[in-house]
Parts: structure tokens; sequence; C-alpha cells
């Protein structure tokens, strides 16, 4: 099997995917980090991940993680064996979220960023059980901090501009595993099986209850599993033909 490479999401550094890939590297995967991702455009950022890659991978991404590693199986699909979307949207920027993202840079920029990181922290981000998860915030705000202003704003500015990725979701034909929170209300299950008809055959889906958007922390045991399955049959499969 080709190594397995991990992409965090908006303002998340490694820490996101480390529970989940402590488990698939105890199956005996190859595990691997992205490179820090805090350049000013989704294709950018894709281009930085497949300059990191000596050979193909399977590339596991999540939410702004997810959008990057779907631009780069799009954009360098001779790097992208298989194909993980955990809480993804292939949609272009919502305009709901675009038209807060100017303010939101604004007020990182004035060095606000634990504040708006604590704002955008709110409970629809995690499902009922884990609103109140104290090691799972600081996490959060941890991550947040090691990134810092620049990124923020950076990566802010590369979601609100990004691409419509749906008219490439027809054209992926490698194994494709779509996972989502049974409580995400940013990137809800719905959206996971819609685009799963976009892609076709090659795509599965699957829903972790009691998860929300931070599904790879809420839940790294059961999206670990869920990984490993797939990795073992439809990824693995394709690998050998």
């Amino acid at each position: 099997m080709p190594p397995v490479l991990f992409i965090p999401g908006n303002m998340c550094d490694e820490r996101l995917w480390r529970p989940v890939a402590e488990l698939v590297d105890e199956a005996g995967y190859d595990v691997r980090y992205s490179p820090r991702l805090d350049q000013p455009s989704i294709g950018a950022m894709a281009e930085a991940v497949g300059r990191g890659l000596d050979d193909p991978a399977v590339v596991v991404g999540f939410s702004m993680g997810a959008i990057v590693a779907a631009e780069l199986a799009r954009c360098m699909p001779e790097l992208v064996k298989a194909l993980g979307l955990v809480a993804f949207n292939a949609s272009a920027d919502l305009p709901e979220r675009a038209a807060v993202r100017p303010r939101q840079q604004a007020a990182v920029r004035d060095g606000e960023l634990e504040t708006i990181v604590a704002d955008e922290l709110k409970p629809n981000y995690l499902a009922r059980r884990n609103r109140d998860d104290a090691a799972l915030l600081q996490t959060v705000m941890d991550m947040a901090r090691a990134l810092g202003s620049d990124a923020f704003v950076a990566q802010s500015e590369a979601l609100r501009l990004r691409a419509d990725l749906r008219p490439a979701l027809g054209a992926l034909a490698i194994p494709v595993l779509l996972a989502s929170g049974s409580e995400d209300r940013l990137c809800p299950p719905e959206w996971h099986r819609h685009w799963a008809k976009m892609i076709g055959a090659n795509a599965r889906v699957i829903e972790v209850s009691e998860a929300g958007h931070l599904l790879p922390l809420e839940q790294p045991q059961a999206l670990a599993d869920a990984l490993v399955g797939w990795l073992s049959t439809e990824a693995r499969c394709q690998t050998v033909s």
C-alpha cells in the first residue's frame, strides 16, 4: 500500500489527525502528515502538499484539508491513489460564510485571533455530548495559537475565493471515502451522500454517530476503524489492480 497522508483543516495542525493517525499506524500503514498550510489559495495549498510527496499516496483531508485533497486529486491525479474526504464541502464558499470572512480577517489582524476562534467554536461545531469537553476545546485553541494570525488570514481568504469542485467530482476514477459526523451542521451527512452520487460507484459514504464537525477529534476510534476497513478493501484493490 502507498503511504497515508493526513491533511488538517482550517486553523488545525497534525494534532487534529493524531488520534486517528496513530490508530491507522498501529494497523500497519505508513502514516504521514501534510506540510503547514498557510498559502493564499486552495490551489497553492495543493501544490505545497504535492511537493511534499515523493510517491503516490492515499490522501485523507478534513474540512479545508478535504478541499485541498480533492484539488490535489484534480490537478495532480498521478499523486493520489485514493481519497478520504472528511467533513467535506465540494461547493464554493457559501455566500453567508464568504460575507463574514473579511470582518473576521480584520479582527484577527487587530489581535483578536483567540476571540474569533472561540466565537467560531460554537456548539454547532460539536456533537451534543462533546460541547463541554474542555480538553477538546483546548486542543482546538492550542492549534490555532500555534498557526497564528497570518495563517488565519491566508486560510480564510483561500476558503472565501475557492472554486466550486462539484464539476470535478465525476472525473474521480479512484476510490473515495466520504465521512461525516451525524451531528455536523457545517458539512452535514446529506451533503456527503450527494457528493457520493456525483462521484459514482467508486464512492463510499460513512456517517459516525455522536460526532459533529470535528469528527477526527470527537470519534477517532470510529473514524480510524472506517479508514482501515476502507483501506483494506477498496483502496487496496485499486492499488493492486
